[in-house]
């Protein structure tokens, strides 16, 4: 993870004196839509096994004004965790249950406070829906098969939808554009995974045109 980060910080220090020299860059980004590519890491908790990251894959859509805009994402995680869910009926109170990647699409309303040359600062507030591929559930010769209503709570926590925060940073280029951006989902207990989830990720974005009518 760290040295994804530090990926990241040297994706956006090579081009901040251009970026900020420009004083064309505004005019790209404000009432633009943009279609971008963006890779990074998901960071969360396994319930029994600690904390855990993996690598996130997406695209994304915005839709800018002067001062605000809409975002929409896709993304993709690819990964396999063990992790521990409470069953007072097995032998033990718990059994063990494989999880297979993750799947989530993101919708928020973004604010743009200030611009400083091609550099824009943006913070965000939406809504996200979260799909783990897979949940199978280990039997062994101490828990035997479980219960319909046990498999039935599995699949039914094997997804989420909840209220997100986001900030980031894009610096422009004339039509290309770098960003930076951290995504942060609450807690819930009704989600295999119940920590915070963590999304740190960097990409790049294209102006593709105006979002206004010209007319």
């Amino acid at each position: 993870m760290q040295k994804l980060r530090a990926i990241a910080v040297a994706m956006t220090a090579t081009i901040v004196v251009s970026a900020s020299a420009n004083a064309q860059a505004v005019n790209n980004f404000d009432n633009s839509w943009f279609w971008g590519f963006k890779s990074g890491v998901n960071s969360f908790a396994v319930p029994g096994h600690g904390n855990t990251s993996t690598v996130d894959l997406g695209i994304d859509w915005v839709i800018t004004r002067s001062k605000g805009g809409l975002y929409v994402s896709g993304n993709q995680s690819t990964f396999q965790r063990d992790l521990e869910f409470g069953d007072p009926t097995s032998q033990t109170g718990q059994r063990t249950v494989r999880v297979n990647d993750m799947r989530r699409i993101t919708l928020a309303a973004l604010g743009f406070p200030k611009h400083f040359g091609g550099i824009t600062p943006y913070v965000g507030l939406g809504f996200m829906i979260a799909v783990l591929g897979d949940a199978r559930v280990f039997v062994d010769s101490v828990n035997t098969f479980p219960t319909n209503s046990f498999l039935d709570e599995v699949e039914n926590e094997r997804s989420r939808s909840t209220a997100i925060a986001m900030g980031g940073v894009q610096i422009q280029t004339k039509r290309a554009a770098v960003f930076i951006q951290n995504t942060l989902v609450p807690s819930n207990n009704t989600f295999l995974f119940r920590s915070v989830l963590n999304f740190l990720e960097f990409g790049i974005r294209i102006n593709f045109g105006s979002s206004i009518d010209q007319d």
